[in-house]
């Protein structure tokens, strides 16, 4: 007879009658297992001394004898189906079974007989799991755009029971509303994305009871932008030099990059006039270069554009070549006017300022300026209005001057000699003769009325006599003005050196000759008027 085919039905009816004793001999009565894997269903047994038999059995809508060990005969017995998949430890009787497929789920039965005839039984329950592979994350949404899409995260794996969602390095917590996880936690929902919700990489862990798996580093890419967009002007002033370079250049966050338009006075620039999409420079500025200057982002993901601050920007040509032009060089005190001119070879002045001997000149009724000041009118030069003119020029980007010497021809005035009065005879003596005047004058001497042979501005007399005493006349004259003037020098020639102080012979008779007609004038006034009063007839 088979010997499975008698124990079995004889077991599985004392078990139905109740006819076993002592607890249960397993540890557990469940137990998981993975496919491909091997499970251990370990017992409580410690010693044999008492058994008759020991039985596994696999119950699985029909029980099915897996191994029987007789520990008196140290015999195991295994049945066909397990024979190379199972092993039983003669001690403790657990039993390893492996590699475990799908269908090796089901209820397991160890049945102990005793050699007093009890018997023992335990029942474990085996689920045999999917191993956990094929562990990935898959978005709805492949290129998400901020604030407009709704992005579901997937995470899909083979033998899972529950997942896990990592952001970056740290547990994914969500809001329920913004962010929200389904009921088995496979599926993330972020509404109205933003880029900052998953800084990642994400991951995903699936696990089962007995193992878990990762999903490969997921990164969510958010389209945003363009935003903050800023723009640089290099040099940063307003007024610029004609001939200089400006450079602009503009930045902007954005993802995928921004491509980049540069307005100028509201009209796009043709992408071969930039010099690159960020950066845009203008060499050899021009006044045609004045106006407005905007750059414009664009996201051609988020389909957004965005527009730069304006840079105002004014190319003034630099003032060179300033002058001052007279209208005459030729002028007279008292009788010329002159008129100043400042102009500049290159440039426009904004303003214009005259400066005379370095103070400001300013304008009274004889010094009158243009309306735009480029030109000062003096009339009835005098000689105070001689000196240095200066016009000083500015614009919004430099400044320049000129100077102008204006000569004022004057005089002669204040002629004046220098000299002694009295000299001893035969003695030498210098008279200096001096007058302001512009051009310097020129010199005539006299002695007494009458013309020396001399037009230095010195004259000199040697070894001094009588003669050479007398008035000495200098003459000073310009001649640019016509003008001469003079003055008078005496000059007595002595024993002593020293002057005169007493009348002349000459004087001492004119004096004498006066006193005498003097005296006879008064004589005939006396007589004239006594023969008139003889001549009054009498009253009586």
């Amino acid at each position: 007879m088979d010997f499975y085919n008698f124990r079995l039905p004889l077991l599985i009816i004392l078990a139905a009658l109740g006819c076993c004793s002592g607890s249960s001999p397993l540890a557990t009565d469940k137990i998981n297992g993975v496919v491909g894997k091997n499970v251990t269903f370990k017992t409580t047994v410690v010693s044999t001394p008492d058994i008759l038999t020991v039985t596994w059995t696999f119950n699985k809508g029909q029980p099915i004898a897996m191994v029987t060990v007789i520990p008196s005969s140290n015999t195991v017995s295994v049945r066909p189906p397990y024979v190379n998949r199972i092993s039983c430890n003669r001690t403790t009787f657990q039993l390893q079974l492996g590699p475990l497929v799908k269908e090796d789920t089901g209820e397991y039965i160890l049945t102990i007989v005793t050699n007093n005839g009890d018997l023992v039984t335990g029942q474990i329950d085996l689920e045999v799991l999917e191993p956990v592979t094929d562990v990935k994350i898959s978005s709805n949404v492949l290129e998400p755009v901020e604030f407009n899409s709704t992005v579901v995260l997937t995470c899909s794996a083979k033998g899972s029971f529950t997942y896990k969602w990592i952001n970056g390095s740290v547990p994914l917590v969500v809001d329920g509303t913004h962010m929200q996880l389904n009921a088995v936690g496979n599926e993330l929902k972020i509404s109205e994305v933003r880029r900052t919700d998953l800084q990642g990489p994400i991951v995903c862990i699936a696990e089962n009871a007995l193992e878990s798996g990762k999903s490969a580093p997921f990164n969510l890419t958010v389209s945003y932008g363009p935003e903050n967009i800023l723009m640089n002007q290099f040099p940063t002033d307003t007024y610029l030099k004609k001939g200089s370079t400006l450079t602009l250049t503009c930045t902007a966050d954005s993802n995928p990059p921004a491509t980049i338009q540069w307005v100028f006075n509201g009209v796009n620039l043709p992408s071969n006039a930039v010099s690159s999409p960020a950066n845009f420079t203008l060499n050899n500025l021009e006044e045609k270069n004045s106006g407005n200057y905007t750059c414009v982002a664009y996201n051609a993901q988020t389909k957004r554009y965005i527009a730069s601050r304006v840079a105002f920007v004014t190319v003034v040509e630099s003032l060179s070549g300033t002058n001052i032009s007279s209208s005459t060089s030729l002028l007279i005190a008292g009788n010329s006017t002159v008129n100043l001119t400042c102009f500049a070879a290159a440039g426009r002045a904004e303003t214009v300022e005259w400066v005379k001997d370095g103070k400001p000149l300013n304008p009274d009724s004889r010094i009158v300026f243009s309306a735009d000041k480029t030109s000062v009118s003096i009339d009835k030069v005098v000689k105070e209005d001689r000196g240095e003119y200066r016009c000083l020029l500015r614009n919004k980007v430099n400044k320049d001057e000129a100077s102008y010497n204006l000569k004022i021809n004057y005089g002669p005035e204040k002629v004046a000699v220098q000299g002694k009065h009295a000299v001893k005879f035969e003695d030498d003596v210098e008279l200096s003769c001096t007058a302001e005047s512009v051009p310097p004058s020129t010199y005539t001497w006299k002695l007494n009325g009458t013309a020396l042979n001399s037009s230095q501005q010195v004259y000199v007399v040697k070894r001094a006599k009588d003669r050479d005493s007398g008035i000495y006349t200098c003459e000073a004259f310009n001649n640019i003005t016509g003008k001469m003037d003079k003055t008078t020098h005496k000059l007595a020639v002595t024993t002593d050196g020293k002057e005169d102080t007493g009348l002349s012979g000459g004087a001492i008779a004119g004096i004498v000759i006066g006193v005498i007609v003097a005296i006879i004038i008064i004589a005939c006034i006396i007589k004239r008027k006594k023969k008139s009063s003889l001549d009054v007839p009498s009253p009586y």
